[in-house]
């Protein structure tokens, strides 16, 4: 609970940095940047927090492709477009999967209009938004390990997972 109530609080309060613009524009090309620029500012900033954790957590480690693993954390939720959801939108999906995940899952439907559609779009995103932050980047022509990676960053830990895959999670779990 203490974790939720920390991520409303850093959605509200949310701020990108000179610095942290530059961090973008040197780790994404014209077309991944115009990507992560759509998601909204807390996204933004969660998904620069995931990759500046991403970078500490791999620091120490071998065979870690620190590129792949800072794009895939800038671009880990693009699937999430600005619009889409809405923060009280976004509160009431957590609260749902929570309390009923199935039922929440099955609930959500692509698609906006009304106030109950509206949040039934806010559902399909919660939950399918790694699938469609991997179509926009397929369609973009991202790498295929980028695609793979992004897809897969809520999916349970698998044998043959690239090492940049577990970091990715563990930082995204921490914010």
């Amino acid at each position: 609970m203490l974790t939720r109530i920390r991520q409303v609080l850093a959605a509200w309060t949310a701020r990108i940095t000179p610095e942290d613009h530059i961090f973008v524009e040197n780790h994404l090309n014209a077309k991944e940047q115009g990507l992560f620029w759509r998601m909204n500012l807390p996204d933004q900033r969660h998904a620069l927090n995931v990759a500046y954790t991403s970078k500490q957590l791999a620091a120490h480690q071998a065979g870690i492709n620190q590129n792949l693993l800072l794009r895939c954390a800038l671009l880990h939720d693009v699937g999430k477009v600005y619009g889409d959801v809405s923060t009280l939108d976004k509160i009431i999906t957590v609260m749902a999967h929570k309390l009923a995940p199935q039922w929440a899952k099955q609930w959500g439907r692509e698609g906006r209009g009304g106030k109950i559609r509206n949040l039934r779009h806010a559902f399909y995103i919660y939950f399918h938004h790694p699938a469609r932050s991997a179509s926009f980047l397929q369609a973009i022509g991202a790498s295929p390990a980028e695609v793979e990676i992004i897809a897969r960053h809520h999916k349970a830990p698998a044998k043959n997972d690239p090492p940049e895959l577990g970091i990715l999670r563990e930082a995204d779990n921490l914010h």
